[in-house]
């Protein structure tokens, strides 16, 4: 109970200095070193909390699966499975305050595909069946061990569900993503230069295509633990500012 208070205030303490125009990486070491977080905390803060105007500005470019038909899909290929997999096994995932479901192990680097990674692309590649785009391109990190391998079963897949798409291991994603009409990713850097939006993995919880997980909601008061899918949020406001005192206000604008 005390760690989630702590928590819930370093929430409301970045959120203020978000707001006000504090530098990002900052505002996210200052409050974390103040209460001492630990990585896992750290990283929530890091990848899931938001100024109010950024929320705004993501949550503006989210778009549902019918919003995906008929357009150019471009797929980070490595951020929408390992969220998925979070999802097929239970692991906690959160729900940021600009709408975005994200996973939060940072496993990135040493990922490793094992039977959650297949699963996942069977759910990945049924979803994008049902959306219908116009074409879809999955690209992976090269660096990445066994990329290649990966990339070649995704686009056998494809092929195999009758998808007019390509899957690649490359040298580079982020720069491989623009251009197109929309793009699947939860990275704050693709979402900045995205036209459009879709959170695959949110689809899937909202079609009860997985188990349900745990779901950290991140809002402006704090936290929220859901045990069950809870209702989500797309486009539209986000959530309100956090209420911070005057007194909190004035240490904190004087410390940063």
């Amino acid at each position: 109970m005390i760690r989630m208070l702590r928590l819930r205030r370093a929430i409301g303490d970045l959120l203020y200095l978000l707001d006000h125009g504090y530098p990002r990486e900052s505002a996210v070491n200052f409050v974390s070193n103040h209460y001492r977080l630990p990585r896992e905390q750290r990283h929530l803060l890091a990848r899931c909390v938001f100024s109010k105007r950024e929320a705004g500005e993501h949550r503006r470019k989210l778009v549902r699966m019918r919003g995906v038909r008929g357009r150019r899909l471009g797929v980070d290929g490595y951020n929408v499975l390992i969220t998925i997999e979070s999802l097929l096994t239970g692991k906690t995932v959160v729900l940021c305050n600009d709408g975005v479901l994200r996973d939060l192990r940072a496993i990135f680097g040493k990922y490793r595909v094992r039977p959650a990674t297949l699963r996942a692309v069977s759910a990945l590649v049924q979803l994008l069946e049902r959306a219908g785009p116009r074409e879809v391109i999955v690209f992976f990190d090269k660096q990445v061990s066994h990329s290649g391998e990966l990339a070649a079963d995704v686009r056998a897949r494809l092929k195999s569900a009758g998808l007019r798409g390509n899957s690649l291991a490359v040298a580079g994603v982020d720069p491989r993503l623009r251009g197109f009409e929309v793009v699947a990713s939860s990275d704050r850097a693709v979402i900045k230069r995205a036209r459009a939006v879709w959170d695959i993995p949110q689809e899937l919880l909202r079609l009860k295509g997985v188990p349900s997980p745990k779901v950290v909601r991140v809002t402006g008061s704090g936290i929220n633990l859901f045990r069950r899918k809870p209702s989500f949020a797309g486009r539209g406001r986000g959530p309100r500012s956090a209420s911070v005192s005057s007194d909190r206000r004035r240490r904190l604008s004087s410390r940063i």
